[in-house]
């Protein structure tokens, strides 16, 4: 009987935990997912300073993009992660 009770807790804390898991990593996507649209913002906004004077450059666009990119692929990653929790 004892065992058994034992057994059972012991299912419910692994079922708690792949949970919580879960639940992390979807917070996770969800924080990279809230970066990459302020990101998107502010890529926007260098791209229409490049436009009023094209002879800054792109680096700063270029930089921005990239990093905001590199997020979202983040983001993907930790959302994808949250679903193959086992």
């Amino acid at each position: 009987m004892a065992s058994m009770m034992a057994s059972m807790l012991g299912n419910l804390l692994r079922q708690y935990t792949r949970l919580a898991t879960r639940l992390f990593h979807m917070l996770v996507g969800v924080v990279f997912l809230l970066l990459a649209m302020a990101g998107v913002s502010v890529s926007m906004e260098a791209w229409h300073e490049y436009i009023l004077s094209p002879s800054e450059g792109l680096l700063k666009f270029d930089l921005l993009a990239g990093f905001t990119m590199v997020l979202f692929g983040l983001c993907l990653y930790t959302l994808l992660k949250a679903r193959s929790v086992r």
